[in-house]
């Protein structure tokens, strides 16, 4: 996987504790994450929907919007849905993070946190999802080429069928040549070769030519009946369903 610099990492702070959200931005700076702050549910939605970041670190007890309902209307919302949320929590509210997890929360951390535990979780987050991107994305490039093989596919059959259908005329027309032209024509030829003081040269040469043409009539209805055949092995050797 690809390596993801911190500086190339935005984290997204919502505590309504302006204190906290100093402390906790001081930390990810130093680490040299990219920070964006905010103090409220509502207007960290709105940040988020407008430039979603990597990360979120978002606050349980806030005034009016909560963390856990944030989480919720975050998850909702296709620009936000599948980016990392982690809760913080106070010690006294650890009965909570179960809500958190069923609210669509990705982890917790209580506070007072420590930095370095800090720095790993978001670093472990922010991989995760890049890795998680990444398959969504390949996923969909392979959904795309197999509906565009499975459309080819369906055009090799019809053409097959239309192919299918023209060499059966084909045959129709070889077998009435042979029976109407072919037949008569190799008569006539045998009784010219036969008698040679009644050849008239044009007329020979005419005959002859026809003849040509029915044989190349003949070898063109073979070309066809190979191609049907080679489209059919094509067909059979690339079962897409």
């Amino acid at each position: 996987m690809e390596y993801i610099r911190n500086e190339d990492i935005r984290v997204l702070i919502v505590d309504d504790n302006k204190s906290n959200l100093q402390i906790i931005a001081q930390v990810l700076h130093k680490a040299g994450y990219q920070v964006i702050m905010t103090r409220d549910g509502p207007h960290a939605i709105e940040v988020a929907k407008e430039n979603p970041p990597d990360i979120i670190l978002l606050d349980i007890m806030m005034p009016g919007m909560d963390g856990f309902e944030a989480c919720r209307i975050l998850r909702t919302m296709e620009q936000t849905s599948l980016i990392p949320i982690i809760f913080l929590s106070a010690k006294d509210e650890d009965t909570n993070i179960e809500t958190g997890f069923e609210v669509g929360g990705t982890d917790y951390i209580t506070k007072p946190f420590h930095e370095r535990i800090l720095i790993a979780r978001i670093r472990t987050h922010v991989e995760r999802s890049y890795y998680l991107r990444n398959i969504q994305f390949s996923n969909e490039i392979l959904r795309e080429k197999t509906e565009s093989l499975i459309e080819i596919k369906k055009d090799l059959e019809l053409k097959n069928r239309q192919l299918d259908m023209q060499i059966q005329k084909n045959l129709h027309l070889l077998a009435t040549v042979n029976d109407q032209i072919r037949n008569p024509l190799a008569v006539a030829l045998s009784l010219l070769d036969m008698d040679t003081h009644s050849k008239s040269e044009s007329i020979i040469k005419e005959l002859y030519r026809i003849d040509a043409v029915i044989q190349n009539l003949e070898k063109g209805m073979i070309e066809s009946d190979k191609i049907r055949d080679y489209l059919k092995k094509y067909l059979e050797c690339n079962d897409l369903n």
